[in-house]
């Protein structure tokens, strides 16, 4: 409901703001004085309402300026005075007073041991003030869409409260609650968590402005002054009137100390940081390259983060974003031999380059130094520098320094940071990782590349169909593929070719998959250059009817020597393929390592001609060892190997063994594993000689030997 505003002044004609006393007994209320008494002694009004004071009985005063029991002043919101006179039965009338503040007035009778006797009285003067306007909309269906919480206004702004609860005169722009809830999801926060925000009193007090403006008063031009001290702009566009650009929906709420009228969204003086560093970026025209990317790269959320304010869950942050302009990045990509900008977004290494341009640390200029190491949020390494033309990281320019955020603070550079882009061409030429995503949308994770057991890129397919990756391999290399996603499958499909043009691996050939978008999660022990076993190259395939082999592994052995470990990790998909190469292939063993759900595992292995050796898939069975499963023969083998043929024998063994296949000046190390990894001995020697493994427990175990001629070879040693 509103109220209509009493917009009297404050009547205080006497001398030090006595309030106005008539001689006449006309009066809203009346107190009656007798002997020792004030009849009622107590007394409730509205302001600007009058009280008559009527003698009946002994000579009073009527004293609201001092208290006779302290000799203190009463420090009532107006001071007044009523001279003493003398009672009749008929009522002398010593005046009429007029209350138009608010808040609680007491006085007594200072005549002689009156006030001792108990002469004493008080009058309350209830206003209806805007804070108690505020606080009959709660729960009311009737009230006005305005944001309801008064909380925050009563406790965290003490300051706001003692104005729309006092005396002074105040108009007040108050959001409705889709503006509130809009103001959370711009900060990423619940109402709750808002009242955390470091400067929450001042945008609270930048919605209250000194002085009452009905509809009416307000004019495009206007300055208001805000209870923060910063003025507020009235403006105006099509749809009426706005205050600091937003939009006045509701007016002329009144209540006896103001008004309220309710905005669509909040306000914030010109001192409070921007919500979040990504809205820096999405407000910036000149960042709308860098905030697509920021999107695509899938790291919008992590820059919303809020990890000071809201302490209840946890957020990244906060950041340093080193923001380059549209210009910088179509520049960095010309620079660089990139078609356009599309073909640098498509670039595997992008996100990488993307990722130098934030830290995860809160620094403002004065807090870059010369020489000062960073690192990215990408793991990289980056410096800065200072001189005397500005402060650079790496080549880029801050050109706009220090735009804050309550995560954080963003800087825009001139130029993107620069990278140092691989050379992808090796020994074997260049291979190509052709990546695709039939829906268009993207994959949900990365492809880790490989070679030779070391990480060359993570590449993806971000928001489109199709992409590529190009690595160096060399000579005798062997290339891994390993999907990362959160989810179980991917959403697509990719082969692998070499330099020749010759698909190595298809992932959607009928011999890998069954599924036309592809279900392999990845595959391992590609061979550069052409590279052949002596006897085989067999395919191995891990199947799980779930989300991989957990930790188990397969090992493979070829007699005595350990061809392959295929798995030991959790893989996305359904499963794994993996080509191992077999050198001897009389004697060769598959056998199930570790792992928590074995009754998930299963694999399959054919030979190159597609042939299946063994096949251990059962959807309700663990897959087991398979021991002794000849590949091929030894008479079909060539008489050219020259690679050692160290062996342990006998094995498996229960006692001592002994070594052979080495040079008689050949010096040795051997180091015994466990399955899992662990050093448990290392033996050192010369030549062919017996080796005692008495103080190891029974098992199965690695062994590793390296001569001093730089020979290799891993055995399988089981003890019993």
């Amino acid at each position: 409901m509103k109220k209509i505003l009493k917009r009297s002044s404050i009547l205080l004609s006497l001398a030090m703001g006595v309030l106005q006393v008539q001689s006449q007994c006309e009066a809203d209320h009346t107190i009656v004085m007798a002997d020792y008494y004030f009849a009622p002694a107590e007394l409730t009004i509205l302001p600007g309402e009058t009280v008559a004071f009527v003698n009946v009985q002994g000579t009073h005063d009527v004293d609201g300026i001092t208290n006779t029991l302290t000799g203190e002043p009463w420090n009532n919101p107006a001071e007044f005075y009523l001279e003493q006179t003398e009672g009749t039965e008929e009522g002398t009338c010593m005046g009429v007073v007029t209350f138009d503040i608010p808040g609680v007035y007491n006085f007594d009778s200072s005549i002689g041991f009156q006030a001792q006797l108990g002469m004493v009285g008080s009058i309350t003067v209830d206003a209806f003030t805007l804070l108690d306007l505020m606080l009959s909309w709660n729960g009311n269906d009737t009230a006005p869409g305005a944001w309801q919480s008064t909380y925050c206004m009563q406790y965290v702004c003490t300051s706001c409260a003692a104005a729309l609860g006092g005396i002074g005169e105040y108009t007040v722009f108050l959001p409705n609650d889709n503006a509130v809830d809009a103001l959370g999801d711009l900060m990423n926060l619940n109402q709750f968590d808002m009242l955390a925000i470091p400067d929450f009193q001042d945008i609270l007090e930048y919605h209250i402005v000194e002085g009452v403006y009905l509809a009416e008063d307000l004019e495009p031009g206007m300055v208001l002054p805000t209870l923060n001290g910063e003025g507020a702009l009235v403006g105006e566009n099509a749809g009426g009137l706005t205050i600091d650009g937003v939009n006045i929906v509701e007016t002329n709420y009144t209540a006896d100390n103001g008004v309220i009228h309710i905005i669509d969204y909040g306000m914030a003086p010109s001192t409070s940081p921007e919500a979040t560093v990504y809205q820096i970026v999405v407000d910036s025209p000149d960042h709308t390259l860098f905030e697509q990317e920021i999107n695509a790269n899938l790291l919008n959320d992590d820059l919303i983060g809020q990890p000071v304010i809201n302490n209840n869950e946890y957020a990244p942050g906060h950041f340093t974003v080193f923001a380059p302009t549209d210009d910088a990045i179509f520049a960095f990509a010309e620079e660089n031999g990139f078609d356009d900008v599309d073909d640098l977004f498509d670039s595997p290494y992008w996100d990488e380059i993307l990722r130098r341009h934030i830290v995860e640390t809160p620094l403002t200029s004065d807090q870059l130094s010369n020489n000062g190491l960073l690192v990215s949020y990408g793991g990289e390494n980056i410096f800065t520098f200072v001189n005397d033309d500005g402060i650079f990281v790496e080549n880029a320019q801050i050109t706009a320094p220090d735009l804050l955020a309550y995560n954080g603070v963003v800087h825009v550079v001139d130029a993107v940071i620069d990278f140092e882009f691989p050379n992808p061409v090796g020994t074997c030429g260049t291979w190509t990782l052709n990546m695709n995503a039939p829906n268009g949308q993207g994959w949900s994770g990365v492809m880790q590349v490989l070679v030779d057991n070391v990480l060359v890129g993570e590449p993806t397919v971000l928001d489109g169909f199709s992409n590529s990756f190009a690595f160096a391999v060399n000579e005798g290399s062997v290339v891994d593929m390993n999907y990362i996603s959160q989810f179980n499958g991917w959403p697509g499909n990719f082969e692998v070719v070499d330099a020749e043009g010759t698909v190595l691996f298809d992932s959607d050939a009928p011999a890998n998959s069954s599924n036309q978008y592809g279900s392999a999660a990845g595959v391992y022990g590609l061979k550069a250059c052409g590279v052949e076993p002596e006897c085989s190259r067999l395919k191995v395939t891990l199947l799980s009817d779930f989300s991989g082999w957990d930790l188990a592994s397969l090992f493979v052995y070829d007699g005595p020597v350990l061809a392959d470990v295929i798995g030991g990790y959790w893989f996305n998909g359904n499963r794994l393929i993996g080509y191992v190469d077999i050198q001897n292939g009389d004697d060769v063993d598959f056998q199930v390592s570790g792992g928590f759900y074995p009754v998930d595992y299963s694999y399959r292995v054919e030979d190159e001609e597609g042939n299946v050796l063994v096949d251990q898939v059962d959807q309700f069975e663990p897959a087991e060892d398979v021991l002794g499963v000849v590949v091929c023969n030894l008479s079909d083998i060539t008489e050219t190997d020259e690679q050692p043929r160290f062996q342990l024998v006998p094995n498996p063994a229960e006692g001592p063994v002994f070594l052979s296949g080495l040079r008689s000046d050949a010096q040795w190390t051997l180091t015994i594993r466990t399955l899992l990894g662990q050093t448990v001995e290392v033996k050192q020697g010369q030549g062919p000689q017996p080796i005692d493994l008495s103080a190891l427990s029974p098992g199965t175990y690695l062994g590793s030997i390296i001569t001093e001629y730089g020979e290799r070879q891993t055995l399988r040693i089981v003890l019993r």
